[in-house]
């Protein structure tokens, strides 16, 4: 999967950061900006999962952040990651 610079998300223009550090995490989702910051130092498999991840972050604040967990994010974003990759879906 390309990592895209941007992304439309619930109509709303986000821009795709990719940065040698985040003060140890994969990826971070900034509502206040309409940015996802992604490790640029993380395996090509990583950074895309934690681009699904971050998306559910975004998707998840327009139900209210305590909707949905955070341990539920991390397990959807990686089944989501892998049937996508599984089924050639990552091109």
């Amino acid at each position: 999967m390309k990592i895209p610079s941007k992304l439309k998300i619930g109509g709303h223009i986000v821009k795709v950061d990719c940065r040698q550090k985040l003060d140890g995490l994969n990826g971070k989702a900034v509502m206040e900006t309409n940015t996802i910051h992604i490790c640029k130092s993380i395996a090509q498999s990583q950074k895309e999962s934690t681009l699904i991840h971050e998306i559910l972050h975004f998707l998840n604040s327009t139900l209210g952040e305590s909707a949905m967990g955070h341990s539920v994010q991390d397990s959807l974003s990686e089944q989501l990651y892998q049937v996508l990759k599984d089924n050639n879906l990552l091109k």
